[in-house]
């Protein structure tokens, strides 16, 4: 075992034992969450709901109104929900950007072949992050190496790799954001930069020339920065109707990754105009 793999156990034995803590403290009746974690905790009843009001997230997470108010203001900055008098409600828009199993059945064609070709870039005898999306989920379904170890924060992807015993698999501790199916927050962004990724296979929901690439999610944008600062390949996989688009977070510059991996539907001009800043694979 390498001492980055070492390390980046014994840190998240740290965090296990601090979860464990908590759970014992709730047995008790006292509940105990970190600010990022109540935080996520709100976002995932607000977008299950629709709606939610101070009044009573005060008295759910046992903190002030005053509290609840600063926690809407910091999630309302993620672009995920708006501030109401007295409360919040979930942005139309991320019904869909955010809602993976929305997504999941759109363009699956397309996806299948995108992440078939991603699946074939992957180099045996290596570390890999697969993030969520209904793409990666369908790359490690089609994954022929061996000897790979693969960090991931998707559940999904998670639980098509436990049948593989060839396959040595780190899931990511942090709060699970169930629209999206994927496990955010500090806890898993200090997990991500403690170790080195050979690979990284990522998603996205917008790509432009001059913004970059992009995310609905602050939240989701912070992770995956640290994902491309920590990797030496970095493949986003993307369908064509994402190109000319622009979400509300930026990930990185489309110059500092290694390549977009796109269907064979994307428009020749499309196709020219972005190959002459970005290496794009067409799958």
């Amino acid at each position: 075992m390498t001492p980055v793999l070492q390390g980046f156990r014994f840190y998240s034995s740290i965090i296990l034992l601090i979860m464990l803590i908590c759970a014992i403290l709730a047995m008790k009746g006292v509940l105990f969450m970190f600010e990022e974690e109540r935080r996520i905790s709100i976002l995932n009843k607000i977008q299950m709901k629709g709606s939610v009001n101070v009044s009573t997230l005060s008295k759910v997470y046992q903190v002030s109104e005053s509290t609840i108010r600063r926690d809407l203001t910091s999630l309302e900055s993620t672009g995920l929900i708006k501030r109401t008098h007295g409360g919040a409600i979930v942005l139309d828009h991320t019904k869909n950007d955010y809602n993976y199993n929305a997504k999941r059945g759109i363009h699956f064609t397309q996806k299948l072949k995108i992440a078939q070709t991603a699946a074939a870039l992957v180099k045996p005898d290596t570390v890999i992050f697969v993030g969520t999306s209904t793409i990666t989920n369908l790359m490690v379904q089609n994954l022929q190496v061996k000897n790979l170890t693969v960090a991931t924060n998707s559940l999904d992807v998670f639980n098509t790799l436990s049948q593989r015993a060839e396959c040595n698999l780190i899931i990511l501790g942090g709060n699970y954001i169930h629209h999206a199916r994927t496990i955010e927050g500090m806890s898993s962004l200090q997990q991500i930069q403690q170790i080195h990724f050979d690979q990284a296979f990522l998603g996205a929901n917008g790509i432009d020339i001059s913004f970059g690439l992009s995310t609905v999610s602050d939240i989701e944008a912070n992770s995956k920065r640290a994902i491309v600062k920590n990797s030496s390949e970095v493949f986003f996989l993307c369908e064509n109707s994402k190109f000319d688009r622009i979400s509300q977070y930026k990930i990185t510059d489309i110059g500092r990754i290694t390549a977009i991996i796109t269907d064979s539907k994307i428009d020749e001009e499309t196709y020219q105009k972005y190959q002459k800043h970005c290496h794009i694979i067409k799958s």
